[in-house]
């Protein structure tokens, strides 16, 4: 028995192979790279789907090592990864199979070329063994359809949406408020970085302060289709009055669906500036006076009737008994109450109160406000101007961050110090407001209104 035993075992012994042949096999065996492109021509801004497959023998150690696949002129974005097992001439092979977008930006010819992969894996495990395989040469086409020729630029997406938005810092508009014109576009199948920048161009009595744009892109998870958005906005500010209108908008893309060229009108949106409160003066405020002497007076009486009788009969005995007093003092009342509501006093005491809010837009078109006042003639003296006769460096850093706040980059603006500020203007206007009285004064130069000649006062010797 066991003669047979040992017999047995020499014939077994004899056929299968020894363990150095074990490992000659798997030394042999080599990773497999395969790389391929989907579609061979595709159109610009479309996506070509570039997939590798990286295959080891017996299993990886560790994620492969790839390249970010950059193209020049493309956009490019990883999709997803997936991994997977084959059976390669009777031996198990694992890997990763890898996906990548790639975009083109402009018509002609893509290649992938001069790209290697690291790999590890368990070549006789636990032994592992590193290697660079370089990955083979693939290209693709890119073209711009016939019939979407004449598109500048040529955009192309599954849909595209186009919204604009117009804010006013007020209604109706004058001299020193804002307008905001924002356009979103919307897409479909194609990245926010090949969306068409919008140019706003500068309207004649418009100041014009162009934001940074804003691109998103975002991906479903669950079908892979990517959504893209691109935010172009511009503030104008109103110089001067009159009638205005931002130019209307036009877009034009090509639709990868239905194979057509479509078009995008946004209406142009008419403005109109009117005149400045100061310029407007005493008009407006008579204005204002009438319509609370007809609408006020008449809404109260009918409310408060037996009040306004009372009223009218102590009016009329004070009239009866003394008509000049009464008038003198109701003139004289009224006329001191319109001018503190005209005077540089005021405004500055509303400019004081919206710095101490902390309210930028409110502080600034107070300040515009104020500088009205500070001096008699016309026309209102600007912020620039006040600035350039201040000649303080402080005071030109914060108005200059409240004018980034409000008209420049929204998403990073400078910060102003509600502090700092009021005592610097504080300070410039003590050295720039005319005062009765004063034998020299710092006021505005007269440059700054060459409307008005400047007055010199005339003092005379004090006799001995």
């Amino acid at each position: 028995m066991r003669v047979w035993i040992g017999f047995i075992a020499l014939l077994l012994g004899g056929a299968l192979p020894s363990p150095d042949v074990y490992a000659q096999q798997s030394m042999a065996l080599e990773p497999i790279v395969q790389v391929t492109i989907d579609p061979s021509r595709v159109v610009v801004g479309q996506k070509a789907t570039l997939s590798v497959l990286v295959l080891a023998p017996n299993y990886m150690t560790s994620p492969p090592e790839l390249p970010d696949f950059q193209v020049r002129n493309a956009v490019t974005r990883q999709l997803q990864s997936v991994n997977t097992s084959e059976q390669r001439d009777g031996l198990p092979y694992a890997g990763v199979r890898f996906e990548y977008a790639i975009s083109p930006q402009e018509p002609g010819s893509y290649a992938v070329a001069g790209q290697s992969v690291r790999i590890k894996y368990a070549a006789e495990p636990p032994a592992t063994r590193e290697v660079a395989v370089a990955l083979p040469r693939v290209s693709f086409e890119a073209f711009i359809p016939d019939a979407a020729g004449s598109l500048r630029p040529f955009v192309s997406a599954n849909s595209l949406i186009v919204e604009q938005d117009i804010k006013r810092s007020s209604d109706p508009l004058k001299a020193g408020d804002a307008v905001t014109r924002t356009i979103t576009i919307r897409a479909e199948g194609t990245p926010a970085m090949l969306l068409p920048p919008q140019q706003f161009p500068p309207v004649d009595g418009l100041k014009l302060y162009p934001a940074q744009p804003t691109l998103e892109d975002r991906i479903d998870g669950r079908s892979d289709v990517m959504t893209s958005t691109r935010v172009d906005s511009a503030t104008y500010m109103v110089e001067r009055a009159g009638d205005y209108a931002l130019p209307s908008i036009d877009i034009g893309w090509w639709n990868v669906g239905s194979g057509k060229v479509e078009q995008v009108h946004l209406e142009a949106v008419p403005l109109k500036g009117i005149a400045t409160s100061v310029a407007a003066g005493p008009a407006a405020s008579n204005q204002s006076a009438r319509r609370w002497t007809w609408d006020g007076i008449v809404d109260f009486i009918f409310d408060h009737w037996l009040t306004a009788l009372l009223v009218v009969a102590a009016t009329a005995g004070i009239a009866w008994f003394a008509p000049r007093v009464a008038r003198r003092a109701s003139a004289s009342l009224h006329r001191r109450h319109q001018a503190y509501l005209q005077s540089e006093a005021f405004a500055f005491s509303r400019l004081r109160r919206a710095i101490r809010h902390r309210d930028a837009k409110a502080s600034y078109f107070a300040l515009l406000e104020w500088l009205s006042h500070l001096n008699a003639t016309q026309p209102p003296i600007t912020a620039g101007a006040f600035k350039a006769v201040a000649r303080d460096p402080e005071l030109d850093r914060q108005l200059d961050a409240i004018e980034s706040e409000l008209f420049g980059n929204r998403h990073n603006p400078a910060r102003w110090s509600p502090r700092r500020l009021l005592h610097r203007v504080a300070a410039a206007r003590r050295r720039l407001r005319p005062r009765a009285g004063s034998r020299a004064t710092t006021g505005l130069p007269p440059s700054l209104n060459p409307l008005g000649a400047p007055k010199v006062a005339a003092y005379r010797k004090p006799a001995r």
